[in-house]
Formats: structure tokens, sequence, C-alpha cells
């Protein structure tokens, strides 16, 4: 468990790592294991995520225990709004959900959208943000 929460744009990124190769990413489902069955997005045998999917296991990564402390899902919830907002100027508002547009994309798609999205969140939060002066203006 890490000391400090991570800020948004380090949730982003780590979730974007997380599903940099297409066969690390999913649709339809949260998480899945390597047989392509549903898995919860912080259970062990995950080896592929939908987009939100992996900004939850990135957040479950910084803690012990499924019990997420408040600062950690205030971060999780800004990363997650980041990357709606990006999804819906992709679009031009035809999808309003970064799930929605997973599900109905590819994978080049979503990881060009959390590109944009950590752009986004180093503009608002500054590539060392720790998601505290700055970081919550991002997200709404």
């Amino acid at each position: 468990m890490t000391a400090t929460a991570p800020s948004p744009r380090d949730l982003l990124v780590e979730a974007r790592t997380l599903i940099a190769r297409p066969e690390d990413w999913t649709q339809g489902a949260a998480a899945r294991d390597a047989e392509g069955e549903p898995v919860g997005v912080e259970h062990e045998d995950a080896v592929s995520w939908c987009a939100t999917g992996a900004i939850n296991c990135a957040m479950y990564r910084h803690v012990d225990s499924l019990e997420v402390p408040p600062p950690l899902q205030r971060a999780r919830n800004q990363a997650g709004t980041i990357l709606t907002k990006t999804v819906r100027a992709l679009t031009l508002g035809h999808y309003t959900e970064a799930t929605t547009y997973n599900d109905q994309t590819n994978h080049g798609c979503i990881v060009h959208a959390f590109d944009i999205a950590i752009a986004d969140a180093d503009r608002h939060c500054g590539k060392n943000s720790t998601g505290r002066a700055g970081g919550t203006e991002s997200a709404r």
C-alpha cells in the first residue's frame, strides 16, 4: 500500500499500461481471466481489463484489501471523469461513457483515449501532481 494516494494521472498511466497490448484489453466485462471468463478487476487471475476496469485495477494495486481510502477513491473517480470527458470530446458527444465506448470501439481507439486523457491530466494537474492542489478541478 502506498503512503499517499496516487494522482488521477498516475492511475490513468497505470491503467493504460495494463491494457497497452491488445491481448491485455477486453470488452463486455471489467476484467477477464486467461480463459476469457469475467473476474473481478482486483482478482489475481485477471489478465485483461476494459478501460474503466483497468482504472479500478490500478486503484486496487495501491491497497492491501478491498477497503479503499477516500483519497484513493477520489483519485479513481477523477481519473474516470477525465477519461469520460476525453471520450465525449473524441466522439463529439456520441459516446457519453467510457465503458460504452470501450465495448463498441477497438483497442487502438481506447489506448488513444488514454493518451489524450493523460495529457489532459498533465495540463490540469502537472506531471508530478499529488492529486491535491489543482487535481480536483481537472475532474469536474
